[in-house]
């Protein structure tokens, strides 16, 4: 398994047109991180897989960045709990 991170730029003023974005993100379990940065576990080799089941559902203004996370990894003040990233670090992270 593979740790992924996903990062996008959206205009907050349109953010009620990416609701698909944030149901897709759901069903899959991802993790919110920070605000525009979610992680997500999935197989090994998945990053554009993952990238082109998104890139649909955004607009041709916005950004979009699908990236494996390595396990020298660095952070502070996430959405979520340092024990839980941790362990998602260390449980899905290669390397």
């Amino acid at each position: 398994m593979a740790l992924y991170l996903i990062s996008y730029d959206i205009n907050e003023k349109d953010a009620f047109e990416y609701k698909p974005i944030y149901d897709l993100l759901n069903k899959w379990d991802a993790k919110r991180i920070l605000y525009s940065e979610w992680v997500v576990v999935s197989e090994v080799g998945q990053a554009n897989n993952i990238y082109n089941e998104i890139a649909p559902l955004t607009q041709p203004k916005d950004r979009l960045l699908v990236q494996e996370i390595m396990r020298d990894a660095a952070w502070d003040k996430l959405i979520i709990s340092d024990e839980e990233f941790k362990r998602l670090i260390l449980d899905n992270a290669r390397g």
